[in-house]
């Protein structure tokens, strides 16, 4: 069933839902961001505020770098026993049933609410809330939590703030609606502090993560009059710095503060020949295209693959195919 947050019908399914369980588990996509965080560590003190049974869990575990999140203990360490039958499965910023990681394949149960806002999620849960238009998932449960007319406790209004702080780029993207700015306000109203927060989000990085950008800007390569912008992260990278692939979020940013660059992105070898592949667009660049051509999605501007070659002509291709479309 697709959810229509707009429809008082809809919505209804959504709160019996809650109403007539108790136990409930929540799931994010592995290589989390604050959006991943926010929206898992958000909707879980929600419900627990609810009198409800929540355990949320990410393959990464809570990353050093989102320790700052109020109420992140609800997060667990990724398991493969799966939960009890009367445990409802939620997953959070996941497009596809896939994304949550191997430890919830193993557990061989099916979705029962999905939340999110990318416009290729599958609507692989018995209840699906997708909202393309959002800004973040965790604009897209706080409408619902809204609409229900449920309480939110400060510390979950921390974490909706930060999904959509995050996923907004600080709201310096235009792919978002008025609304966005509208709810952040409300959040705030709550007791979110945005200057902490963005603080926490954007300048609380140890120095390793320096240390590891300066090696990817000093390796960083411009091609076709320096329109494309892309560097290769290695493990040898990470263990000169001393870093890990955590911290390695986000640099392509970097590459599109050059005025020229339209299209930034990065490789990094997962193994010999599984290569991860992150893409970043400045302008009306569409990288979806790009990803969708290695079976990956995301957003207009931002879009990530997984690539089953080798490093040198998973460079070659993804460099390819980014020419044709800029031609």
């Amino acid at each position: 069933m697709n959810i229509n947050l707009d429809n008082n019908a809809d919505v209804s399914a959504i709160g019996t839902f809650f109403k007539e369980n108790h136990s409930f588990v929540i799931l994010s996509h592995c290589r989390p961001d604050g959006d991943a965080y926010g929206s898992a560590i958000g909707l879980g003190l929600v419900l627990k505020n609810l009198g409800k049974k929540v355990d949320a869990y990410i393959e990464e575990g809570l990353l050093e770098h989102f320790a700052f999140l109020p109420g992140a203990s609800i997060l667990k360490a990724p398991t493969e026993v799966a939960p009890d039958p009367q445990t409802k499965i939620i997953t959070v910023d996941c497009s596809n049933i896939k994304r949550p990681g191997l430890f919830f394949e193993s557990w061989n149960r099916p979705v029962d609410l999905n939340f999110d806002h990318h416009i290729d999620n599958t609507r692989f849960a018995t209840l699906n809330v997708v909202e393309p238009q959002a800004s973040s998932s965790c604009e897209v449960i706080f409408r619902c939590i809204e609409k229900l007319s449920l309480p939110c406790p400060k510390e979950a209004a921390a974490n909706f703030y930060v999904g959509l702080l995050t996923d907004t780029n600080a709201f310096c993207f235009r792919s978002f609606p008025p609304e966005t700015f509208e709810l952040a306000a409300k959040l705030i109203r709550l007791g979110a502090d945005p200057e902490f927060l963005s603080v926490c989000a954007f300048r609380n990085y140890p120095l390793s993560r320096f240390l590891l950008l300066r090696e990817v800007l000093n390796q960083t390569h411009f091609v076709e009059e320096a329109k494309i912008a892309y560097y290769i992260l290695t493990t040898d990278m990470y263990l000169k710095t001393g870093s890990n692939r955590g911290e390695a979020e986000n640099f392509l940013y970097y590459l599109l503060m050059v005025k020229s660059v339209v299209v930034a992105f990065m490789l990094e070898e997962l193994s010999p020949n599984l290569i991860r592949l992150s893409l970043r667009s400045s302008k009306d660049f569409d990288v979806r295209r790009i990803a969708s051509k290695f079976g990956g999605g995301g957003h207009i501007r931002a879009a990530g693959a997984r690539i089953k070659l080798d490093l040198e002509q998973a460079k070659k291709t993804v460099l390819s195919e980014i020419k044709a479309l800029l031609d």
